[in-house]
């Protein structure tokens, strides 16, 4: 896949690479020279960003990224966690975190749309739209930039989405950190399994210990406390 996408992004680009030229744009100074496209007669550019760079690089990702995200909100949300007693509490935590992957979903979905969308506003206006007005030629120099590092700022945008909705990643990432290991494996399951597993397994307590004048305590190896303990290897 990786390579795939890394052939789409090579070909899409190549035709920008061939004609793209420096012109003199003022006559009274020909040493004044700006890299510009430069299309031959028989093609046409607009067309090309039109079809090659708006909607291979834009909008077919937009439609795949909502897809794939969309699929994985339906696959979260039809989730159960097994257990052998389903109680409102178990049910509040579930509900819970279900909210937050779906929350974190669509903010990652809006901000790709919202980072490149200012930059493909401006190609598309300069493209499409005919002459440039004499106000746009003050505004387009300073806009165009800023654009362009709203849309590659999206590349590492990701992570802090992912670090911010999800507790389990901050961790992971920590442990990380506090390995001072820049290479080999993080036994994973020494550190974060256990962090969760003792959480799980004082939340569980505490609710049969409530419980326990109400109805009879069951084994310990038939809930869900066995379930996360046999499960997570600590």
């Amino acid at each position: 896949m990786i390579i795939l996408i890394w052939f789409i992004a090579l070909t899409t680009t190549v035709p920008w690479a061939i004609f793209f030229d420096l012109v003199v744009i003022f006559s009274d100074a020909p040493e004044v020279q700006i890299c510009i496209e430069v299309w031959p007669d028989s093609m046409n550019g607009a067309l090309y960003f039109l079809i090659a760079n708006m909607v291979f690089c834009y909008i077919l990702p937009m439609i795949l990224i909502t897809m794939c995200y969309v699929l994985i909100w339906i696959k979260v949300w039809r989730r159960n966690i097994p257990t052998d007693t389903k109680d409102a509490q178990m049910e509040r935590m579930q509900q819970k975190s279900k909210v937050k992957v779906v929350k974190m979903l669509v903010a990652v979905v809006i901000l790709f749309v919202l980072s490149w969308l200012p930059l493909y506003v401006i190609f598309a206006r300069i493209k499409l739209g005919g002459n440039i007005e004499s106000w746009e030629e003050d505004i387009l120099p300073i806009a165009t930039p800023i654009a362009q590092w709203l849309g590659a700022s999206n590349s590492c945008i990701n992570p802090i989405l992912y670090a911010y909705f999800n507790k389990k990643f901050r961790r992971g990432f920590m442990a990380i950190i506090k390995s001072r290991r820049c290479c080999g494996r993080l036994r994973y399951y020494e550190t974060i399994a256990l962090m969760s597993s003792s959480t799980s397994m004082r939340k569980s307590s505490h609710f049969y210990n409530n419980n326990s004048s109400s109805r009879r305590i069951p084994p310990i190896q038939d809930n869900a406390v066995a379930y996360i303990y046999n499960n997570t290897g600590v």
